[in-house]
Parts: structure tokens; sequence; C-alpha cells
């Protein structure tokens, strides 16, 4: 009898102890990655829609002021992937691979390319981009 109430004493515990999982909570970098892939999109949309607002928001004036000089096609899409994203002390980048089309005087124009996105770390605001630019429209007339 000893050794059933041993064996399931043993059984209980083993059950209990694997039972449950721990919350992993997420790192400063997983939090900041997060945010950075989250306001790349944010960016995306507001080029898409010409939202002047938004890209005020989330890119540096003098950027933001560059990339309003796009807005001129009737309308866009655009697909990002994001591929990797590399924290420093004083800038966040993030690496994309992207495709879009345009639609310019009733004719559709496609483009893709490879980007990185360099935002601030302060402002988390996109102040450049290194590579293939995906919001300068292609075969502009």
């Amino acid at each position: 009898m000893k050794k059933i109430y041993f064996l399931l004493i043993i059984i209980f515990l083993t059950a209990y102890g694997c039972g449950g999982k721990d919350k992993v909570k997420p790192s400063a970098d997983s939090q900041t990655a997060q945010e950075v892939i989250r306001i790349t999109n944010a960016i995306k949309s507001a080029y898409e829609q010409k939202d002047t607002s938004a890209l005020r928001e989330y890119l540096l004036p003098e950027f933001a002021d560059e990339i309003k000089k796009e807005l001129f096609f009737e309308k866009a899409g655009l697909d990002f992937t994001s591929r990797m994203v590399r924290i420093t002390d004083s800038s966040v980048m993030v690496t994309i691979n992207w495709q879009g089309d345009w639609k310019i005087k009733g004719k559709t124009v496609k483009n893709l390319g490879s980007s990185v996105f360099i935002y601030q770390v302060m402002t988390m605001k996109l102040a450049a981009i290194d590579g293939d630019n995906p919001f300068i429209v292609p075969g502009k007339e």
C-alpha cells in the first residue's frame, strides 16, 4: 500500500512540475524589432493612401518632404517582406525585400528591390533608405 501511495505522489509531482508553461517576457530588442516593423508597415500604408500627415509622423521632416514629391501616382500597391532587423546604439535598421506597382496616367508600372530602412533610435523615425527606395516611382515622366 505504501508503494502505491509513493507511486501516486511521484506521478502527481511529475505531472504538476511539467504541467504549466511559463510566460516568456519579450526582450527589449524583440519589442524594438516588432515596433520598427509595425512602423515600416504604417509608412507603407500612408504612402499608398497618400497620407502626408502620417508620413510626417513616421519620417524625419527632410525625408518626409522628399517622399511627398513622389505622391503623384493615381494608385500604388507595395508588398514588404522584412528580412532582418539590426539594432545599434544610434539606429535601428530593417532590411526588406519589396515589390510594387504604380498606376500613372492609366498605365501600370512595376518594380522590385531590396532596401535597408534606417530609423533613429531615439525618435523611431525613418531617417534614410539605403538600396532601392520603394517610395520612388519608377520611370517618372
